[in-house]
């Protein structure tokens, strides 16, 4: 179980007049993610979601809270402990082309963390690489090809069997279908759908449309200037929304959608 209390993240800034100002990216943020279960954080951009997402996975450290995981505080860990727990939280960044070294094969890329955060043998990590491949339905003929060679789909793809490749328990995925055309959209988000339910990890999708927070996940919570203003279990349509936030993030969908329930 991974759960944030009272995070918060404070930025320093200038303003047009040069002075030094304070912003608050993210205020007071309490969540629960329970084991085997999948989420969805909604906002605009700007709303804090991408921070919030990047201090629970260690990307970045918050200016005040905690973070647990299985009751543990991770952010009071020193750094070679904390290296040792990396590879149970991972992220799929929502740039797949610039999360990838354009040197190194696909191949080296999806086994990258296994060589930096675990132990495995060679003949292991030629056996996990091959099974997260096939997982996320990467053929094999593309293993060792560079990332400029790949579309933006096999991009995506590659990005999350590197995230899966080291069984992580927590996974965030960061707006990972922006940017992809729909039929490429809906593809990554069934692959995500068919990897939840075959795997014993905790999902976090992070996104800006409440459509494809509806079609990704059980739980969803929704973001507003650094707070979260609205939590729903188990949300099958638009009914179960009731903040004006996110009534106005319903009404401001375009009119028709793929992934539009309810």
């Amino acid at each position: 179980m991974i759960e944030a209390r009272n995070l918060s993240k404070c930025y320093a800034a200038r303003d047009k007049k040069g002075r030094k100002v304070y912003v608050d990216a993210v205020k007071q943020v309490t969540l629960s993610f329970d084991d085997r279960q999948s989420y969805a954080l909604v906002g605009e951009s700007g709303s804090g979601k991408s921070t919030l997402a990047r201090m629970l996975v260690c990307i970045e450290r918050p200016t005040d809270g905690e973070i647990l995981l299985d009751g543990k505080n991770i952010l009071a860990m020193r750094r070679p402990e904390l290296r040792m727990k990396r590879a149970e939280f991972q992220m799929v960044l929502q740039n797949a082309q610039s999360a990838l070294d354009p040197r190194l094969r696909v191949y080296d890329s999806i086994a990258e963390p296994l060589r930096y955060l675990t132990n495995t043998e060679k003949s292991d990590e030629r056996r996990k690489v091959a099974e997260v491949a096939d997982q996320v339905q990467l053929p094999a003929a593309l293993l060792h090809r560079l990332p400029h060679e790949l579309s933006g789909g096999q991009l995506k793809r590659v990005c999350i069997a590197r995230a899966l490749v080291v069984s992580p328990k927590f996974m965030v995925f960061d707006e990972s279908v922006s940017g992809l055309d729909v039929t490429i959209r809906k593809q990554i988000l069934d692959l995500i759908l068919q990897l939840k339910e075959e795997s014993l990890s905790t999902f976090l999708f992070i996104t800006h449309d409440i459509d494809v927070a509806l079609y990704i996940s059980d739980h969803i919570a929704v973001m507003k200037d650094g707070c979260i203003v609205e939590q729903i279990r188990n949300a099958g349509s638009y009914s179960d929304f009731s903040h004006a936030y996110s009534r106005m993030l319903i009404e401001s969908l375009p009119p028709k959608s793929p992934e539009r329930t309810g």
